[in-house]
């Protein structure tokens, strides 16, 4: 996952999985990939929110 992307556009990354995931039509072998790819962009999203949390709450610290 690249370090340059926006929390945005990984965020509208991931739900356009969920929309393909959720397709009854699609094979479970794509689904299955789809799912993969999801779970990793997840993974990025809260580590995203976390280091912000961090960021946030040294900040905090500091007034």
């Amino acid at each position: 996952m690249e370090k340059d992307k926006k929390y945005e556009e990984v965020f509208a990354e991931l739900e356009a999985l969920v929309k393909k995931i959720e397709d009854p039509e699609r094979d479970l072998t794509a689904i299955g990939e789809d799912v993969k790819k999801a779970m990793a962009l997840i993974k990025w999203c809260r580590a995203y929110v976390q280091g912000n949390l961090e960021e946030v709450e040294k900040t905090m610290k500091e007034e």
